[in-house]
C-alpha cells in the first residue's frame, strides 16, 4: 500500500436519509467559494497550511473571499493558522478567537503581538470554555453577532456535543450565518454530524481529510442529538 502520513479511525453512513444534507441548496455560492480556495496559496510555516485538498485552510480562504464575514468567531485558537486565514482572507472583519490556552503560551504559534493592534484591534482572543453553560451565556452577544463561526475544538467526546446543544437554544437574529466545523469524520464526532439538523454539507473532499463541514444556520442552529 502506498504509504500514508496519517491514517484515523471513522465510519461510513448514508446520506440519502439525512435530510439536513438533502436540504442544503447553497450550490452556486459553494461552487464560486471552492473555486476561489483553488487559486489560492496559503503563506505559513504551518506545512499543511497550503494544502487542497488535504486541510480545510484554503478551503476557509475561498469562503471568506466569497461570504466576505464582518464578524467571525473562531473556536480553538491552537497555534492560529486559522485565525490567520480570517485575518489575511476577511479584511477589517472582527475576529473573536477563543481557547482555554492563551496564544502566546504555545511552544508554537503563527500569531503576533502585532496581530491583536493591527486594523484597529480587531483580532481578540479569549480564554473561555463555550461548553460551560455560564460562560456561553456570557458570550450570546458576541455568537448571535457573527456572520461565521468555526468550530475546531478538541474532539474529546464532551465540547463539541455540549457547545452544539447550547448553540442550538440561541434565537439568532435574522441575517445570513454559517458554522464549519472540523473533524467531522472523527469517531467522538461523527454521531454530533448526523444530528446536525440545519441544512449541511460534507465538504470532506475540498477540505481535512478528517472532515470538514458546513452548516448554514441563517434560520438558527438545529441540533437533535
Amino acid at each position: 500500500m502506498t504509504k500514508v502520513r496519517h491514517a484515523i479511525e471513522s465510519v461510513c453512513l448514508s446520506i440519502d436519509d439525512d435530510a439536513a444534507t438533502q436540504s442544503f441548496s447553497d450550490w452556486d455560492m459553494l461552487f464560486r467559494a471552492l473555486s476561489l480556495a483553488s487559486r489560492q496559496t496559503i503563506k505559513s510555516p504551518n506545512p499543511y497550511a497550503d494544502c487542497f485538498p488535504g486541510d480545510h485552510y484554503r478551503l476557509l480562504s475561498g469562503l471568506m473571499l466569497e461570504l466576505k464575514p464582518q464578524v467571525i468567531v473562531d473556536i480553538g485558537t491552537h497555534f492560529g493558522t486559522g485565525t490567520r486565514v480570517f485575518l489575511d482572507y476577511a479584511p477589517g472583519a472582527q475576529v473573536h478567537t477563543f481557547d482555554v490556552t492563551p496564544w502566546d503560551k504555545l511552544d508554537a504559534t503563527y500569531l503576533t503581538h502585532k496581530d491583536f493592534v493591527e486594523h484597529g484591534g480587531c483580532l481578540t482572543q479569549y480564554i473561555a470554555d463555550l461548553s460551560d453553560p455560564n460562560v456561553f451565556e456570557s458570550f450570546r452577544e458576541i455568537l448571535d453577532s457573527a456572520d461565521f463561526i468555526m468550530c475546531d475544538g478538541p474532539k474529546d467526546g464532551r465540547f463539541e456535543n455540549k457547545f452544539y446543544t447550547l448553540l442550538s437554544t440561541l434565537n439568532f437574529s435574522d441575517k445570513p450565518r454559517w458554522l464549519f466545523l472540523d473533524d467531522i469524520r472523527f469517531m467522538t464526532e461523527i454521531a454530533n454530524w448526523r444530528a446536525v439538523e440545519s441544512p449541511k454539507i460534507d465538504l470532506t473532499s475540498f477540505g481535512h481529510y478528517s472532515g470538514s463541514g458546513l452548516v448554514n444556520i441563517s434560520e438558527g442552529f438545529e441540533f437533535d442529538y
